[in-house]
């Protein structure tokens, strides 16, 4: 008995001690296949970022013929705006649009042709082609809720933005070397924003002054924190204030601005959950409230009889 019981203990403890063994082999294959994984991503990543600083670089040389062309309200600039860089996006879009012109014509035809006999064929036509009006103005409200959808998402990061600016120039960096390594920071995270970032850089670089490089910045993206940093800027350079005290003032009141927001935000709330709650439980309850006593009600009539004479 003594034996078997040691017998067993021996097996067991093999069975662990190669349970243990494997488990440690399996985990560190899985992680160096993690960093090596990591490493790979890392390095494309780089390779992007540096892309985009490059001097070849085919969008950024879009974005500057676009500029010199001086058309904000352009079909170019608007897709800029939406986040496409490409040279290729205008006539993405274009393209993109009239097909859908045109799929929408003889559809709405054929329906309007087939479900209703009662219509000529001049009013099926002119039903096709207001429809089709309306779906080639749909898709250019697409492209602007596109661009607006970025500004919200640019608001959100800007006081991120200033953050790290703030940290970058406090290690020591230059303002200038400080939004080099902050685009290169965005160009891994949020790429649209990253870009737009990466050009302010390649101004500054170039030698234009960082407020103007600022001042198109807020000009590409329609925000007025921005537009009020380029402000700051131009007005720290002219009085010969610190540039430092400048980003942690604003920095600061970004981050009360979004403070406050928040707040305004969480007050609203109440307001805006009234009208849903009184439309949709109100008359819940009051269903609730009235059925039984209507049912007493109905119940008691029906029991009631007429009097004999």
């Amino acid at each position: 008995m003594n034996d078997t019981l040691i017998l067993v203990a021996v097996f067991v403890a093999v069975l662990i001690l190669i349970f243990t063994i494997l488990n440690s082999v399996v985990r560190s294959r899985e992680i160096r296949r993690n960093l090596d994984q990591v490493s790979v991503e890392q390095q494309l990543r780089d390779a992007r970022a540096e892309a985009v600083f490059a001097s070849e670089n085919d969008d950024i040389q879009h974005y500057y013929e676009v500029m010199r062309r001086n058309e904000p309200q352009g079909l170019e600039m608007r897709l800029i705006r939406a986040g496409y860089f490409s040279r290729d996006a205008k006539r993405t879009f274009q393209l993109l649009r009239l097909a859908v012109t045109s799929v929408v014509f003889p559809f709405v035809w054929y329906g309007v042709m087939n479900l209703s006999g009662a219509l000529t064929s001049t009013i099926a036509l002119v039903l096709a082609a207001i429809v089709s009006g309306l779906a080639f103005i749909l898709v250019n409200a697409m492209l602007d809720r596109q661009a607006n959808k970025n500004q919200i998402a640019y608001r959100r990061l800007f006081p991120d933005f200033m953050d790290l600016l703030v940290v970058c120039v406090d290690s020591g960096m230059s303002i200038e070397a400080a939004i080099d390594r902050v685009a290169h920071e965005f160009l891994h995270t949020k790429p649209s924003f990253g870009q737009h970032l990466s050009i302010i850089s390649l101004e500054v670089r170039a030698g234009r002054p960082l407020h103007e490089a600022l001042n198109n910045f807020a000009n590409r993206i329609h925000l007025d924190e921005a537009r009020t940093l380029s402000v700051l800027f131009r007005q720290s350079m002219e009085l010969g204030s610190s540039v430092i005290k400048t980003l942690r003032v604003f920095s600061k009141e970004m981050r009360q601005t979004r403070l406050i927001k928040a707040e305004e935000k969480a007050n609203a709330l109440p307001i805006k959950m009234l009208f849903p709650m009184a439309t949709c439980l109100f008359p819940v309850n009051l269903i609730i409230v009235l059925v039984p006593i209507m049912m007493q009600i109905a119940e008691l009539f029906s029991t009631m009889a007429p009097s004999g004479n």
